[in-house]
């Protein structure tokens, strides 16, 4: 994870420092060799850390208290150095040209590191708890009169070993409500994992009551995590870990949809709806396990066709023009997990990252998920959505 932008999160942290060293420490009288070392220390040592991330071999350690500790402090650490050196450096281009004697970004730039401060630290301790329910009614043309008012409850990305030993308390919330909401059906847009099938062992009574307790099908499909394209191994170890996660999903009492779907019928058993389910669509850095046409094999017309998918990206270039799915159901962006003034990170790489979107009377709804696989929320708390499906009038 880390071996991915080690030179980014290097420059993150000497940058600022030497700046900071070069404009205001250096040209103090008593600022001697040692210290130079005190100033220089911390950085080092975060930059050893860093190091030590980027060579390890696994994408992201079994405990991830490690993981998220190590982020937290690189963040209190960097960015706040990142925002007053920024401030700082064109405060002084501000006074150079205009022949000032006052820096004001300097003051500028310390107001808003205190303030990023505190952010990184909400965002780390206080946004991952704070679970928020959200309700939305779907008119959907087509749907047949006995599911007039049919409750789906969706979650996704789950990254349940994130909640090992930091926040078993909002898993457990998280599932308990799940429960409460009176679901007819319950959809899992995928991510269960975060890199193997074993995370999830300790937590098998657990998942499981969310099919028990409900007793209503509960249908989910696999998202990027939950292949093997993060674990080390022989390929034969990786499609081992694979089947597992399938076996695991089943053991629940969970229906995984893998490029396949199914019928869910009335209580009359007179009318139907499809719930599809594709393997994930692989846009950009990640495999296409996705299969359209074997997906909506055997599908009619005219049939009413809920589709989950856990990117959203190709809903509008390959979903809408190749199925006839009515709604969509994804996961996948976390909502972006920051939201400030309503800038998303997540909606500068996806159109549809976030919330319900509709084209030509065919809907998507991407959630922002209830984990991470780190768990910092600033603006975007995790969420759980009632759906209710109404006849298109």
């Amino acid at each position: 994870m880390v071996a991915k932008i080690i030179i980014l999160i290097i420059l993150a942290i000497v940058l600022p420092d030497l700046y900071i060293d070069m404009h205001y420490l250096r040209h103090r009288a008593n600022y001697n060799l040692w210290k130079r070392l005190v100033w220089w220390t911390p950085a080092t040592i975060i930059m050893i850390i860093s190091l030590h991330f980027a060579f390890s071999k696994e994408f992201a350690p079994d405990d991830m208290r490690i993981l998220v500790g190590y982020v937290m402090i690189l963040g209190i650490f960097a960015v706040p150095k990142i925002i007053f050196s920024v401030c700082s450096f064109l405060g002084w281009r501000h006074c150079v040209y205009h022949k000032t004697p006052h820096n004001w970004g300097s003051i500028i730039g310390i107001l808003l590191s205190v303030v990023s401060v505190i952010m990184i630290v909400y965002g780390f301790t206080i946004g991952p708890r704070k679970l928020k329910v959200v309700n939305v009614e779907i008119p959907i043309k087509g749907l047949p009169q006995s599911f007039n008012g049919l409750r789906i409850v969706l979650f996704s990305d789950a990254h349940i070993n994130s909640f090992h030993n930091i926040m078993e308390d909002c898993l457990v919330r998280d599932i308990d409500t799940i429960s409460t909401l009176k679901p007819d059906i319950i959809c899992f847009a995928g991510d269960l994992q975060n890199i193997k099938p074993s995370e999830l062992y300790r937590y098998k009574n657990l998942l499981s009551r969310i099919a028990k307790n409900t007793n209503v099908p509960v249908y989910s499909i696999l998202g990027n995590h939950d292949y093997s394209m993060y674990q080390t191994g022989t390929p034969q170890e990786k499609a081992s870990n694979e089947r597992k996660l399938r076996e695991y999903e089943k053991s629940i009492g969970w229906q995984l949809l893998n490029n396949e779907h199914k019928a869910y019928y009335s209580a009359n058993h007179k009318d139907s709806i499809i719930i599809a389910g594709e393997g994930n669509c692989g846009t950009g850095r990640f495999p296409d396990w996705s299969d359209m046409k074997k997906t909506m094999r055997g599908v009619k017309k005219n049939d009413c066709v809920i589709l989950m998918q856990h990117d959203p990206m190709t809903w509008q270039s390959r979903i809408l023009p190749k199925s006839n799915a009515a709604l969509t159901l994804s996961g996948h962006t976390h909502g972006g997990q920051i939201s400030i003034f309503g800038l998303r990170p997540s909606a500068l790489v996806y159109p549809n990252d976030r919330g319900l979107y509709e084209k030509q009377g065919r809907y998507l709804y991407v959630t922002s998920g209830i984990g991470a696989l780190l768990p910092f929320r600033l603006g975007v708390p995790p969420e759980i959505t009632i759906i209710t499906l109404k006849i298109k009038k």
